[in-house]
């Protein structure tokens, strides 16, 4: 059985990191940082603004005008965006496999990978003639059958959920099968 701290780190290695909306705030933060000191120590030096003076810039926003009007708007569209970042499902096309030893990380491709090579060999059809899709609990596998042979979409199915069950991914997927109605050639 794997430890906690294994566990935690699948779940890391499984989610969407935040530090894109951490370096998104930091930025212009750090900027209008750096522009006020190099401000307050020339104000401090009795040397001439280089931008803009600090009572100057202040008034001007606080003072209800357009450039206080438009800092409000970019704080305001700035903070959504954060906030969004924040609280929005950080989730990757990821998925974690338990096993005894440790967990391992792998990715929706290869699951659909997996899925489309064993539907292609059970289907008797070319990988060409299969493409799979994985959502978070789903997997869609649409099969085009070579015209005048048919495929058992239910076995199929069931053979894909079975081959599966042992790997035990997190999320747990459940692989559908779509038969085409038109064939193609091969």
């Amino acid at each position: 059985m794997s430890t906690t701290p294994e566990r935690r780190m699948a779940r890391r290695m499984a989610h969407r990191s935040r530090s894109v909306w951490v370096s998104l705030t930091l930025a212009p933060v750090v900027v209008v940082a750096v522009l006020v000191i190099v401000e307050a120590v020339r104000a401090g030096l009795g040397a001439p603004a280089l931008w803009v003076s600090l009572p100057e810039l202040w008034a001007q926003i606080t003072g209800g005008g357009t450039v206080g009007l438009v800092v409000a708007i970019v704080a305001a569209v700035a903070g959504v965006l954060c906030l969004w970042g924040a609280l929005a499902p950080g989730r990757t096309g990821r998925r974690v496999i338990t096993s005894e030893r440790a967990p391992l990380v792998v990715d929706d491709a290869i699951v659909a990978g997996t899925l489309s090579r064993g539907a292609a060999r059970r289907a008797s059809v070319g990988a060409s003639h299969v493409a799979t899709r994985v959502s978070r609990r789903h997997a869609e596998v649409r099969i085009t059958p070579a015209t005048g042979f048919p495929v058992a979409a239910t076995e199929i199915a069931r053979a894909e959920n079975d081959a599966l069950a042992p790997v035990r991914l997190t999320p747990p997927v459940a692989v559908r099968v779509r038969v085409e109605e038109g064939g193609r050639l091969s």
